[in-house]
C-alpha cells in the first residue's frame, strides 16, 4: 500500500519535468505570405500598404495574401549577386494558385513578407505555371537561411 501512496507524486514530478522538455525554447516557425497588388481606391479596410525600402516602393495590396508558407513544398537558399535568394516550390494547391495569380496579375506587383515585413516586390510580365518562386528581397543572409530551415520543417510535418 505504500506504494500507491508516492505513485501520485511520483506521476507528478515525471510529468513536470518531461513537460519542460516538451515545451522548452523552440526556433520560432517563419511566416510567408504573398499579396497581390489592389487598387488604392478600395476602402481602407481591405488594403495594407506595402513599403519595401530597397525598391523604394510603396505599394497597396490586398489584405489577405494569396499564397503563404502553408503552400510551400520545399525551399532552397539561392546565392546571387545581391546575397542569398530563397527559392520556393510550391505544392500542386499553391502551384495552381501560383499560376492563376500571375496570370491575371500582369502588369502589377506580387509583394512578399518575410515574418510580417515586406521583403521584395515583383512586377508580374510573364505567366509561371512550374510552381517555382525566387524570391530576391531585403533579408540577411541569416535570415535566409532560416525561414528556408523553418519552412522546410513545417513542410515535414504537414506530410
Amino acid at each position: 500500500m505504500q506504494t500507491n501512496k508516492y505513485f501520485p507524486i511520483a506521476s507528478l514530478g515525471i510529468v513536470l519535468l518531461t513537460g519542460c522538455a516538451l515545451f522548452g525554447k523552440r526556433k520560432p516557425e517563419a511566416t510567408l505570405r504573398i499579396h497581390e497588388q489592389v487598387s488604392a481606391m478600395l476602402p481602407e479596410s481591405r488594403v495594407l500598404t506595402a513599403a519595401i525600402p530597397r525598391a523604394n516602393l510603396k505599394i497597396p495590396v490586398n489584405l489577405y495574401p494569396a499564397l503563404s508558407e502553408k503552400d510551400v513544398q520545399s525551399a532552397d537558399i539561392y546565392q546571387t549577386a545581391g546575397g542569398s535568394a530563397i527559392m520556393l516550390r510550391f505544392d500542386i494547391h499553391g502551384a495552381i494558385k501560383f499560376d492563376e495569380l500571375t496570370t491575371r496579375s500582369r502588369g502589377q506587383y506580387l509583394v512578399t513578407f518575410l515574418n510580417g515585413r515586406p521583403v521584395a516586390a515583383w512586377l508580374v510580365d510573364q505567366r509561371i505555371t512550374n510552381g517555382q518562386f525566387l524570391v530576391e528581397g531585403d533579408f540577411s543572409d541569416e535570415e535566409a537561411k532560416n525561414a528556408v530551415e523553418s519552412l522546410n520543417r513545417m513542410n515535414k510535418k504537414r506530410r
